[in-house]
């Protein structure tokens, strides 16, 4: 699996290998000790130096133990990687500011002042480490197109998979979302955002409901009105012919 080396962990794993001669612990044991903890849980394993038998030189032994040791070690650490990946793609980062997730972490919504507009517009962000990176929804871009540009460049900066970016782009965040984010900034931000920030937001939604009205007028059948009209018409083309 392909690791993201840019994904923040809220538990670090921590991984210790300890080597113990002989007579060292009061228990016996000699060799080595591999402790793992990660996210609280710990995990340890024991690989003895003792022989099984004699006719197995020690420093081949010791060699081969040592070097289980150290696979069990890589094993756990290749874990705890996919662990945070899922956990990344999957769940909003812990300190996610109510209302702006989107269901994983790296990208969220938001409503600001665009730097050449200088109006206030919805957004998404993608949230590095060396900066934000805004995606306005404008007459520019729509609601989808900006949300494609955004977990693009998300897919590109945390290292993401193809086919875990592939799945997202089919996840776009709903105009309701940014609704609910205009109102709990208004209430509990101290904002004081109009209804016009959500134009753009929802000029995707307007387009399609004018579309369904057109076609569902050009496909509507014709009313005992039309039927009149069209067979009067009709008796009177057919009446200029016969003369």
């Amino acid at each position: 699996m392909q690791v993201c080396q840019n994904l923040s962990e809220e538990f670090p794993p921590v991984m210790t290998i300890s080597f113990y001669d002989k007579g060292e612990l009061s228990s016996g044991f000699h060799g080595w000790r591999v402790v793992v903890t990660i996210r609280g849980k710990r995990y340890q394993k024991y690989f003895s130096a003792r022989r099984p038998n004699a006719r197995i030189p020690q420093e081949l032994w010791n060699q081969y133990q040592e070097t289980r040791a150290r696979y069990y070690e890589a094993r756990w650490v290749a874990r705890s990687a996919a662990l945070k990946y899922l956990n990344f793609i999957n769940t909003n980062h812990p300190n996610t500011r109510p209302h702006r997730g989107v269901g994983f972490q790296g990208i969220t919504l938001g409503i600001d002042e665009g730097k050449q507009s200088g109006t206030e517009q919805c957004f998404f962000s993608v949230n590095d480490r060396r900066g934000a990176s805004k995606f306005f929804i404008n007459e520019q871009y729509t609601l989808s197109r900006a949300w494609e540009n955004a977990v693009s460049h998300w897919g590109e900066v945390f290292d993401v998979r193809k086919k875990d970016i592939e799945e997202r782009l089919k996840r776009i965040p709903s105009p309701e979302q940014f609704k609910a984010l205009r109102k709990y900034m208004n209430q509990h931000e101290g904002r004081d955002l109009s209804a016009s920030v959500l134009h753009h937001v929802f000029a995707e939604r307007r387009a399609d409901l004018e579309k369904q009205k057109r076609n569902k007028k050009t496909d509507a059948p014709f009313s005992d009105e039309d039927l009149i009209a069209m067979q009067a018409n009709l008796a009177r083309e057919i009446s200029q012919y016969q003369k």
